[in-house]
């Protein structure tokens, strides 16, 4: 039996366990494990274990964002717990759907730009104007950071 498959299996059980109501298995090396948060809520990973039993993760619903590699099975399960904790308390804030629209815009954006890139010839002034309202946009995100209240989800293990 390959380790991969035996610590496929073993990521499985655990992810039923915090609630999964798929898991889709490819080559015993991908993995894709959906949850039902209830509300329409459905949040899905996709990860990956390298050759060398690490991790790669991304999260592909509600929205993309890679989360990049973890260095054990148990790694990726905590973070998968964390994450589903945060999505379950943020459906329930007032402004849940305005920032999944605002995180869609965002992946909008980055395929458009690159479609522009990679098939245009573009005026270089127009894309300056681009990046200044691109770069006005981050300094009001990360100006919220200092505005807002973080919100403490506290462990239950």
């Amino acid at each position: 039996m390959n380790e991969n498959t035996v610590t496929g299996d073993f990521i499985n059980i655990n992810l039923r366990q915090l609630g999964a109501t798929s898991i889709k298995e490819y080559n015993s090396i991908m993995h894709i494990a959906e949850f039902d948060l209830g509300d329409g809520l459905i949040v899905s990973y996709v990860f990956n274990i390298t050759r060398h039993n690490k991790y790669f993760l991304q999260r592909v619903q509600p929205y993309a964002m890679i989360h990049g590699k973890f260095a054990s099975d148990r790694e990726i399960l905590e973070f998968i717990q964390s994450d589903l904790k945060r999505f379950v308390n943020a459906k329930n804030s007032k402004n849940f759907d305005t920032f999944l629209l605002i995180s869609h815009l965002g992946h909008h954006v980055t395929e458009n730009i690159e479609k522009l890139f990679l098939n245009y010839n573009v005026d270089p002034n127009k894309l300056e104007g681009i990046q200044e309202k691109m770069e006005e946009s981050l300094t009001d995100i990360i100006n919220l950071y200092q505005a807002s209240e973080k919100i403490d989800l506290k462990e239950d293990d």
